[in-house]
């Protein structure tokens, strides 16, 4: 097996190195890759096949170059999973006091996109929210999500700064079992770098998903920003 990879061309050895500290976790998601000059050192090689290296990686979506920053680990999907719950009760259960400011609500036509992903009509409406959490007072994310109206009759009128989206689709007959969910990074513009008390520019997480119900039922897209520095708590999945 030895033989094997290194019969392999410099580059693709290479390649299989980075990707599996990547795996063990060596490079988390989300963290920055050493530089390249910094690989060429280390492997003992140029920085042309480092690049190369680092080229097979992007394309198989296990790093993401962002232009004057550096490369990233990133781009990983999650298996489906049961998801335990939303933000609040995650930071609860890490012994940090939660809480949420809504920024925005309001009511919007699905269009081709979304009825698809929700299996709805064009024309019915979802509605929207875009909200800023906050731990012990500090501003972690921005989260905006998208929920069918029809399958969520008068959830306009439950208060999601007292209740959270959680416990307000359990409230509604459908509580959410399992997620799908994409990580990603991106950098901020000005508006959602300021909530976060941040430079616009500055590297964000980038969670994606959709929530479904027992019956299979896709009940909510989110997305949402997580400042890069906030590690002091866990969601739960």
């Amino acid at each position: 097996m030895a033989d094997a990879v290194e019969d392999l061309p410099v580059y693709k050895q290479i390649r299989r190195c980075i990707a599996e500290r990547i795996e063990r976790g060596d490079y988390p998601t989300g963290s920055m890759i050493p530089s390249e000059n910094e690989l060429a050192e280390e492997f003992g090689t140029t920085r042309l096949t480092i690049r190369s290296a680092m080229d097979e990686l992007v394309k198989s979506g296990q790093i993401r170059r962002v232009q004057g920053k550096g490369a990233f680990v990133g781009h990983k999907w999650f298996d489906e999973h049961e998801r335990k719950g939303g933000f609040r009760q995650s930071v609860l259960a890490s012994g940090a006091t939660p809480s949420v400011r809504i920024l925005a609500r309001s009511k919007r036509y699905a269009g081709p996109y979304y009825a698809d992903l929700f299996g709805i009509a064009e024309d019915d409406l979802l509605y929207s929210v875009r909200r800023l959490n906050c731990i012990d007072g500090e501003p972690v994310s921005i989260e905006m999500t998208l929920i069918p109206c029809l399958l969520f009759p008068g959830i306009e009128d439950v208060d999601i700064s007292v209740f959270s989206l959680f416990e307000t689709y359990d409230m509604l007959g459908r509580k959410p079992d399992q997620s799908v969910e994409k990580l990603d990074i991106e950098a901020l513009g000005a508006r959602d770098a300021s909530l976060l008390n941040l430079e616009p520019g500055d590297l964000a997480l980038v969670l994606e998903g959709l929530t479904y119900d027992s019956s299979g039922q896709a009940i909510e897209h989110a997305k949402s920003f997580t400042r890069g520095d906030a590690g002091g708590y866990t969601y739960n999945y």
